[in-house]
């Protein structure tokens, strides 16, 4: 029993994975207990069995076929892409009893013994702890030597860019004239660190990311070979957290397998892999569409205070982002989306309530948030910040940011749904102020000479009725209090005193110049609620009791002159307005009579 016992230990020594040997003292039995991580029992072991690089695939098996194998390959790509699995079944290809051949048996002892990494003949360093010129000059030296068991002496160097550069130069004349029969794999994933003297000595051979259905399908064989139940969303799950990487997704399986019991639920896996729920991140960008920020803010607590990784929550946030916006430009039909439909249907609404221009803004905003982390001691500021700006689209003051806001009014005024701006808050439904109810015109046509019209009595020739003005002067202080309470506290020290043409003068007392300026500042504002609520245009003019004279007589001519071309202006606003189909937001006279 002793005997068997150190049998066995010594047989699997190297590779404890496979089994775990316990001695039952009661009954002195040997209990064998086996796990093999999945990755390892589904590698490939053979051409047909590699997931993706087909390119590659189909180089290698050309080089078998015509005889023409290189002495140095270089496989370079990201981690999980099958670079050491491609090298391990090009290995086997080489030293199978019935090759060098394109599909190798699998079942003979050196193809077992290179499955199980027990051949002599197939060495496999890594450089990442074997990097110094001792270690190549070692490998140098034994290089020499014939092989032992196979026709090839394959070596594979994983990580070779962290090799030392005097390490990279004792392999140059052994890589450049190897030994016949010696073949060198180099695997990577920087290639641009390995030296161009190495590159150059190799044939290279580029490894890319595994599609979405790649992965898929080979976790939905595994499962199958496995008899694991799964949902479909959940495997989709999976294979989204996997960012292409194909050892990752089998990983990630293995861990769910454990953690559910072999049964895959989309809840599950989303606590697993602590994912915030879909329908919370569509409420999210409800919230984002209708620039709700407190509510957008509150949900972030919730979901930090609920455990969930902030760095998980931007990057899911991301990519719905990026799910919407395609959904937007290709359609729910275009192959290129992975969502579930009902998930699509709902994104399919978001999609008409918000434009591609701020949609690719927010993805910009959440991709240099995501970047910014790893650089902060305070991740969740960072993601309140850019909360608040992606909600509150007026606040952002950079150039991105201000071309998305061009960008939003060109589209307003060309789906001929003009509103009026407030300066201080952007464009929204909430701002704008609705003129009150105007009185009903009377036909001018059927009066006699010397009759006045109701019109003409309510606004007289000047086209601004003084008492009118002072009627709806309390609506003006109101609605200029309820956009911006600073420009209210200066007009109140104001007041409306004479009409001139379409100018009201407004008169502050001697002593409040410092109110005076601040309103004319404001001008621009000012005037575009009294328009409104005149239902006419209308330029206030500030002036400081004690200068009246001094402050009119640099607008006397302007006056007289744009008595006789008020006609010509108003066609060219009537003119604009019938062109954008919007209604008038601010005029500038003072560019107007430039342009004059």
């Amino acid at each position: 029993m002793c005997g068997l016992f150190y049998y066995l230990a010594g047989k699997y020594a190297l590779y404890p994975e496979y089994i775990n040997i316990k001695m039952l003292s009661g009954e002195g039995e040997i209990k064998i207990m086996g796990f093999l991580s999945l990755y390892r029992k589904y590698r490939p072991q053979n051409f047909d069995d590699l997931v993706g690089q087909k390119h590659v695939v189909k180089t290698l098996k050309n080089a078998f076929k015509h005889q023409r194998i290189a002495h140095a390959y270089l496989f370079a790509g990201p981690r999980g892409t099958g670079k050491t699995s491609t090298a391990k079944v090009f290995a086997q290809a080489l030293n199978c009893v019935q090759g060098p051949s394109i599909e190798p048996c699998g079942k003979c002892n050196m193809c077992q013994k290179i499955q199980s990494g027990q051949s002599i003949d197939v060495i496999e360093i890594d450089a990442a702890s074997n990097r110094g010129i001792d270690e190549i000059r070692d490998l140098r030296d034994k290089v020499r030597f014939f092989p032992g068991e196979g026709s090839y002496k394959v070596y594979i160097i994983d990580e070779v860019h962290m090799l030392t550069k005097g390490a990279f130069n004792a392999l140059l004349k052994t890589l450049e004239e190897p030994p016949e029969n010696v073949v060198f794999i180099l695997a990577t994933t920087e290639p641009h660190k390995v030296l161009d003297t190495i590159l150059s000595r190799c044939q290279r051979f580029d490894f890319t990311l595994h599609s979405f259905e790649d992965i898929k399908e080979r976790l939905e064989y595994i499962c199958k070979q496995e008899g694991v139940a799964y949902q479909d969303q959940a495997l989709n799950t999976i294979v989204y957290s996997a960012n292409g990487g194909l050892r990752d997704a089998i990983s990630l399986l293995d861990q769910a397998i454990s953690y559910t019991n072999a049964e895959l639920t989309i809840e599950e896996i989303q606590q697993m892999l602590g994912k915030v729920d879909q329908k919370l991140l569509i409420q999210f960008f409800d919230y984002i569409i209708n620039q709700q920020t407190a509510e957008a803010l509150q949900m972030v607590n919730q979901v930090i205070d609920r455990g969930n990784s902030i760095s998980i929550f931007i990057g899911d946030l991301i990519e719905q982002a990026r799910q919407l916006l395609l959904l937007q430009k290709c359609g729910a039909d275009s192959g290129i989306l992975n969502y579930p439909i009902e998930i699509l249907s709902e994104l399919e609404e978001k999609g008409r309530v918000i434009d591609s221009g701020r949609l690719v803004r927010i993805i910009e905003i959440l991709s240099e948030l995501e970047r910014d982390l790893s650089f902060s001691s305070q991740p969740r500021l960072l993601l309140e910040i850019g909360t608040v700006k992606i909600a509150s689209p007026n606040i952002d003051t950079t150039i991105a940011g201000l071309v998305q806001r061009i960008a939003s009014l060109e589209n307003i005024i060309q789906s001929g749904s003009a509103r009026t701006i407030n300066p201080v808050q952007g464009v929204g439904p909430k701002n704008k102020i609705e003129p009150p109810d105007q009185p009903e015109e009377r036909d001018v046509s059927t009066t006699t000479q010397g009759e006045t019209t109701e019109k003409e009595r309510a606004v007289g020739e000047t086209g601004i009725d003084l008492a009118q003005v002072k009627q709806v002067w309390p609506t003006v202080l109101s609605e200029i209090k309820e956009e911006n309470i600073r420009v209210q506290a200066f007009l109140l020290e104001g007041k409306p005193t004479a009409v001139e043409g379409n100018r009201l003068l407004i008169h502050f007392p001697a002593d409040k110049n410092f109110h005076k300026k601040g309103a004319e500042q404001e001008a621009d504002f000012i005037g575009k609620i009294l328009s409104t609520l005149l239902g006419q245009n209308c330029r206030p003019v500030f002036i400081l009791a004690g200068n009246r004279d001094n402050d009119l007589s640099s607008k006397k001519k302007e006056v007289v002159k744009q008595s006789t071309e008020d006609n010509r202006e108003e066609s060219l606003v009537e003119q604009a307005l019938k062109v954008f189909k919007g209604e008038i937001i601010k005029v500038n006279y003072d560019l107007l009579e430039k342009k004059k």
